[in-house]
C-alpha cells in the first residue's frame, strides 16, 4: 500500500512539474513573440521612409481619430492604393501602400500635414465704396469691398453663403490634417480685398482660397469657374504658375464632386484680392445666384453643400500632393 501511495505521489509531482514546465514555455514563447513583433514593427525601416513620402501626408488625417479610420479610409483616392488594416498589440498602425506594409505609431505621428491654407469668405455685410489701388504700385483703383450678390430666388446674400461654406471647408481641411487661417469669421467686418490678401501673406499660407458665388443678368447661365492672375500680370508674377495650377485643379475637383458645369479658369489682373497676394491664390465661383437651381442648391441643400465642401478640399489635396 505504501509503495502504491508513493508511486501515485511521484506521478502527481511529475505531472505538476510537467504542466508547470509547459506553461512556462508557453509564456516564454508568447513573450518572445510579442517582443519580436513589437521590435520588428518599431524597427521597421519603412517607418523612417514613410515619414518622408507623400502618402504619409495623405494618410495622416485618416489616423487622427481611431473610431473613424475605416470611414475616412474609404475617402482615399483609388490611385493612392492605401489601406489601413488595423492596430497591432504594440500600438502601431499597419498601413499598406502599393502592396508594401508600413507601421506608423499614432503617438509619433504629427497629424499636421505641413500645409497652411488661408480661406477668405468673400464680401461682408456692408460694403466699403472707398477706393484702393488694385495692386502694388497700381494707379488704377477700385472699391475696397462690396457686399456681394443676392440669391434671386432664396433672397440669401452672397456674404452669408460664402461664410457658411468657408466654415465647412475649414472643418473638412482640419480633419484632413491642414492648418487653416480664416480671413473672417463673422459678417460685421471691414476688410478690403487688399487687406484680405495681406492677412494670408502674413500668415505665410501655402494657398489662399477665396470663396465666392457668381451672378448674371441671364437666369439661364450656370456653372462654376475659378479666377487666376494672367501670365503677364504686373502685380504677382512670382505666383502666376502656381495660382494657375491651383485654379485648374480646384475647378476640376469641384465640378467632379458637384456635377456643376465647368466654365473654365478666368484669367484677369483686375482682382485686388489676387493682385496683392504673395502666395498661390484662386477665387472659386461656386455657382450662379441668379440661376434658380444653383441658388437653391447652394443655399438650401445640405447634401450639395457637402459636395461643394469635399470638392474644394479634394482640389486642395490634388494641388499639394500633385495627384
Amino acid at each position: 500500500m505504501n509503495a502504491q501511495k508513493n508511486n501515485q505521489i511521484k506521478k502527481r509531482k511529475f505531472l505538476f512539474i510537467g504542466m508547470a514546465a509547459i506553461a512556462l514555455l508557453l509564456l516564454s514563447a508568447g513573450a518572445i513573440c510579442s517582443f519580436q513583433q513589437a521590435y520588428a514593427e518599431e524597427k521597421a525601416p519603412v517607418f523612417q521612409q514613410v515619414k518622408q513620402t507623400r502618402y504619409l501626408k495623405e494618410t495622416s488625417w485618416l489616423l487622427q481619430k481611431p473610431e473613424s479610420r475605416a470611414e475616412k479610409a474609404a475617402k482615399v483616392k483609388k490611385s493612392s492604393k492605401i489601406q489601413v488594416s488595423g492596430t497591432s498589440e504594440s500600438g502601431w498602425i499597419r498601413v499598406i501602400h502599393e502592396k508594401k506594409t508600413c507601421y506608423i505609431k499614432s503617438a509619433k505621428l504629427d497629424v499636421y500635414n505641413g500645409y497652411l491654407v488661408a480661406i477668405d469668405a468673400g464680401h461682408q455685410r456692408k460694403g466699403n465704396p472707398s477706393k484702393e489701388p488694385i495692386g502694388p504700385g497700381a494707379k488704377a483703383k477700385k472699391p475696397k469691398v462690396s457686399s456681394g450678390a443676392t440669391g434671386n430666388y432664396t433672397g440669401i446674400p452672397e456674404y452669408k453663403l460664402t461664410l457658411k461654406m468657408a466654415k465647412k471647408l475649414e472643418t473638412e481641411l482640419k480633419a484632413r490634417g491642414y492648418k487653416v487661417k480664416m480671413i473672417r469669421t463673422k459678417h460685421d467686418v471691414n476688410l478690403s480685398n487688399s487687406q484680405r490678401a495681406k492677412i494670408a501673406n502674413k500668415a505665410k499660407a501655402d494657398a489662399f482660397i477665396r470663396i465666392h458665388a457668381n451672378s448674371s443678368e441671364s437666369s439661364g447661365v450656370s456653372g462654376a469657374l475659378t479666377i487666376s492672375p494672367t501670365k503677364k500680370t504686373p502685380y504677382c508674377k512670382s505666383i502666376y504658375k502656381e495660382s494657375s495650377r491651383l485654379s485648374k485643379v480646384m475647378l476640376s475637383r469641384f465640378c467632379k464632386a458637384t456635377g456643376a458645369k465647368n466654365r473654365g479658369v478666368m484669367y484677369t489682373d483686375t482682382m485686388s484680392g489676387i493682385n496683392w497676394s504673395k502666395v498661390p491664390v484662386t477665387i472659386v465661383e461656386m455657382g450662379f445666384l441668379s440661376n434658380k437651381t444653383e441658388d437653391r442648391k447652394m443655399n438650401k441643400s445640405k447634401t450639395y453643400q457637402k459636395k461643394m465642401t469635399c470638392g474644394m478640399a479634394d482640389g486642395i489635396d490634388a494641388y499639394f500632393h500633385r495627384i
